[in-house]
């Protein structure tokens, strides 16, 4: 019989889940070793807010999601702020969240608390897996749209009589790993309209953003400054593509360097 808790373990494996952070407690404590049997390293924080920031950045540094790992109520809500700010930057994480039974709901179950509803506002996709075979379909699809278009978050909720569930391995199916983000590419024409603007701007500045740290961008922004000789101005998570040592670097001077972009 397969449990729960290897379901989870066993799916977020397939998907390519590498790091988890998280405290662990009821109803998800032996989530955790689950996590930790099938390889996927989990480390241990003191607040879920600094478990779901970690996640974030994690998630950020190796463009697959990150995953926290929190109790019920006060754990989720503490999670909340860490989901929030992937959203909003666009990086990708996944929050698995314990909570009450359903057959508790309403009845002052265990630290119960709104969470799929909660969850929504700050994720791309939340699910609440009512049996454990269909927890690896819902695990694929926060890893996909966590990872596609504009990252984010996803919120996979566990109910405590869906993780003390047991069912026969074979009944279980597990997708196969999601793959690879598309590569957007821009339009043929903006590209040729930038390159009208460029060979015509007098004062040119590039601003370097995290999208061209997170897309691995590095040497083709750099080629492109260093072979047109364009001064560059990076943005607090643009750091590091370009090397602030460059000569064409113009932190020193951020406020002029952008109002020379606004007014020439």
């Amino acid at each position: 019989m397969a449990s729960a808790v290897s379901v989870v373990a066993k799916a977020l494996k397939t998907q390519g889940i590498k790091y988890a952070f998280g405290v662990v407690g009821i109803p998800i404590a032996e989530v955790a070793s689950a996590l930790q049997e099938v390889g996927i390293k989990y480390i241990g924080m003191r607040n879920e807010q600094s478990a779901s920031y970690a996640a974030g950045v994690a998630g950020y540094l190796t463009r697959t999601p990150g995953l926290c790992l929190v109790v019920s109520g006060p754990g989720f809500v503490h999670a909340l702020g860490g989901m929030s700010n992937a959203q909003v930057n666009g990086w990708p994480m996944i929050v698995i969240g314990g909570s009450c039974g359903r057959d508790q709901e309403g009845f002052g179950g265990f630290q119960e608390f709104p969470q799929v509803e909660s969850a929504r506002l700050y994720s791309k996709y939340t699910c609440r897996p009512a049996d454990i075979s269909h927890i690896p379909f819902h695990v694929e699809k926060a890893v996909r749209q966590s990872t596609f278009g504009r990252p984010g978050a996803s919120y996979i909720d566990l109910a405590a009589d869906v993780i003390a569930q047991e069912r026969p391995e074979s009944s279980i199916e597990y997708p196969s790993k999601c793959p690879e983000p598309p590569i957007s590419l821009a339009p043929p024409s903006l590209i040729k309209s930038l390159n009208d603007v460029l060979s015509t701007a007098e004062r040119p500045l590039v601003i370097i953003g995290k999208g061209s740290s997170y897309g691995h961008a590095e040497n083709p922004v750099r080629q492109f400054i260093e072979q047109h000789q364009i001064p560059f101005l990076p943005t607090p998570m643009g750091k590091g593509v370009v090397s602030d040592r460059s000569p064409l670097c113009v932190s020193s001077a951020r406020s002029k360097s952008v109002i020379c972009l606004f007014f020439y």
